[in-house]
């Protein structure tokens, strides 16, 4: 009986999380189409969280089916690759900023990880967790992008990976949105960088 509940309720749950996540992916569209540049920016602040919270999974297929649809993918979607090169520039920021070895040894970890593997989550489980003011260079960082690539009206027309390769989807289009994708992704990490050795860290946690 206990194994009947159980296998009833994951499969409702499932449903649950699947419409939900449907939902909000549709929302995410919507509310891209309805405030241009500023939907990339607000969903470039907020991405990672969602990869936080594993919701970013979900959210994305209403996109992907876009994408399959369309041939190439634009507004609100795209503020997630500024999103991951902000994460890159927050452990970036943390290893220019942390005074112990062992920290900056993990830092440079967390940004090798991102950069070349394509994997946030060490950055966010195991530096924004332990350091939460460093969510706000995060959050800065993907905004920042995600505005440029929002008013540059940058396009994606490759499904790229989400390391430093990331920037080949901006290939097929114009030159232009090539240039303009690129800037956006550098202006995340920059962003993000500047801000986590600046703001993302107490005087009690670099004395730590």
């Amino acid at each position: 009986m206990v194994c009947i509940i159980r296998i009833r309720w994951r499969w409702i749950s499932t449903i649950i999380g699947t419409i939900a996540g449907n939902l909000l992916g549709g929302g995410i569209v919507a509310f891209g189409n309805a405030t241009g540049f500023l939907g990339v920016a607000v969903l470039g602040a907020i991405w990672e969280l969602l990869v936080l919270t594993g919701m970013h999974m979900v959210v994305t297929m209403p996109f992907f089916l876009l994408f399959f649809e369309q041939g190439y993918q634009s507004g609100a979607i795209l503020g997630a690759s500024c999103a991951t090169w902000a994460c890159f520039g927050v452990a970036l920021g943390a290893f220019l900023r942390m005074k112990k070895k062992e920290d900056k040894s993990m830092s440079l970890g967390f940004f090798i990880s991102g950069i070349i593997g394509g994997v946030t989550e060490p950055t966010l489980y195991g530096l924004c967790l332990q350091h939460r003011r460093c969510f706000i260079p995060l959050m800065l960082g993907g905004f920042a992008g995600g505005a440029y690539m929002g008013i540059a009206n940058v396009c994606q027309y490759v499904l790229a990976g989400s390391n430093f390769l990331s920037v080949i989807g901006f290939t097929g289009g114009t030159t232009a949105n090539l240039v303009n994708g690129v800037i956006a992704c550098i202006l995340s990490m920059v962003v993000a960088t500047v801000a986590t050795y600046f703001i993302g860290f107490s005087k009690e946690e670099l004395e730590a």
